[in-house]
């Protein structure tokens, strides 16, 4: 768009027609229900902070991704656990509710990139198939970010136990969920000892 971001790796040019489309675009997100909310404040501050840092996943210069994933959790898990399954459930169901197929797409997509932002945070380093990956869809990232914030922006309620109500139904966790993978961590306790109480303690909530 200017001398000022000519290294990007992506550039821009807008049309004069596009302002038009632009501005009917940015005013209807401006007066959407929960623009002024604490929440869609905070996603905002994380897509727009993201989308101005650098870029390069030669030297793994990739905190963008985190930024993005960052806005999706402040608009969609107001929660504290199973992040992945409910940010990617969450994000599918608010921008094609009624094409189940196409929200498995959109749901193993973002769980993908969510995973990446995992390694990421956690110091894992990015392989050669994330490299790859993000080299191949970080275009479709932040379009994907995108479509989903403005959804939120517009569908969810802006006060807080509202909006809580309003994600847990488009989607949260069964029973039988929770149930699997509170098994799951169960197996990996090793001490005798610890899984004998632990079991104890299990058997005992399951009789009242």
């Amino acid at each position: 768009m200017n001398d000022l971001n000519s290294y990007a790796a992506q550039r821009f040019e807008a049309k004069s027609e596009d302002c038009a489309l632009w501005g009917a675009f940015a005013d209807t997100v401006r007066q959407s229900q929960s623009w002024s909310s604490a929440w869609f404040a905070a996603a905002r501050r994380f897509f727009l902070t993201g989308g101005a840092k650098r870029f390069d996943l030669k030297s793994d210069d990739v905190d963008r991704i985190v930024d993005y994933a960052t806005a999706l959790e402040a608009a969609l898990v107001p929660e504290t656990d199973y992040n992945t399954q409910r940010i990617s459930r969450r994000a599918a169901a608010l921008i094609v509710p009624d094409d189940p197929a196409q929200a498995e797409v959109i749901t193993r997509f973002i769980k993908r990139f969510y995973g990446i932002r995992s390694r990421i945070v956690h110091g894992s380093g990015l392989g050669d198939k994330e490299r790859q990956w993000l080299s191949d869809n970080y275009v479709e990232i932040e379009r994907r970010v995108r479509e989903i914030l403005v959804a939120a922006v517009q569908k969810l309620l802006p006060g807080e136990q509202d909006r809580k109500v309003a994600l847990a139904g488009l989607y949260d966790l069964t029973d039988a969920e929770r149930g699997n993978s509170a098994l799951e961590k169960f197996k990996k306790i090793e001490t005798a000892e610890v899984r004998t109480a632990i079991a104890a303690k299990i058997a005992e909530l399951a009789r009242e």
